[in-house]
């Protein structure tokens, strides 16, 4: 794993999950049932290898700062789906968010503070126009309206992992509500590798 932001209460650390398939059984030996089952499901063999990579990271990163074995981590889910740490586990204070995008993924870590995170890969996104009018604020969509052709994508890219961050940050998933007053959290956007694009949000 490279760290990509490191501070006392926040770390953003990212990793390649395209590896020979000896190295992702490895890494993915500690997954549970479900994740497995999960797994299973995904209809390319390359989507279970991300997500059985993906996965495996979380649990050997989280056990390392747990002192715990990574298939002995437990995770529950939140409404919308969002995973955290059981109450069962040692430090419940161990925010965490993941994110993945081609072969690329990330994990944020937060001390007691709820954390959201989202990367995206350069490339062209179908019909961002109209995503933009259906999931931006009106002051986002304006902005985003307002910039020049060719650097839509990249501006389109920036607000819709900042959304998405956000949802993750809140749990409340792209539906909402979202909170409106923006000091009660923080942004920082970031590069986790070349021709990505990533935003974190920690709440305050």
């Amino acid at each position: 794993m490279m760290p990509v932001l490191d501070s006392d209460s926040l770390e953003v650390l990212a990793f390649r999950l395209d590896a020979e398939p000896e190295a992702i059984r490895a890494i993915g030996d500690c997954l549970s049932e479900d994740e497995f089952r999960r797994a299973e499901v995904l209809r390319l063999e390359r989507d279970r290898r991300r997500f059985v990579a993906t996965r495996g990271q979380l649990r050997h990163l989280l056990a390392s700062r747990l002192g715990v074995l990574p298939s002995d981590v437990e995770l529950e889910y939140g409404r919308v789906g969002k995973p955290c740490l059981s109450r069962r586990m040692p430090d419940q204070s161990l925010r965490f968010s993941v994110s993945r995008s081609e072969d690329v993924a990330v994990i944020a870590l937060s001390k007691a503070r709820e954390v959201g995170v989202d990367i995206e890969a350069v490339r062209p996104v179908p019909e961002t126009d109209d995503i933009a009018a259906l999931c931006f604020s009106a002051p986002e969509y304006e902005s985003y309206r307002n910039l020049r052709p060719e650097e839509r994508l990249e501006g389109f890219l920036r607000s819709w992992t900042r959304l998405e961050a956000i949802s993750k940050a809140f749990g409340c998933g792209l539906g909402g509500p979202f909170p409106s007053n923006e000091r009660d959290f923080t942004v920082i956007t970031f590069v986790p590798k070349p021709a990505y694009i990533g935003t974190v949000v920690v709440r305050n």
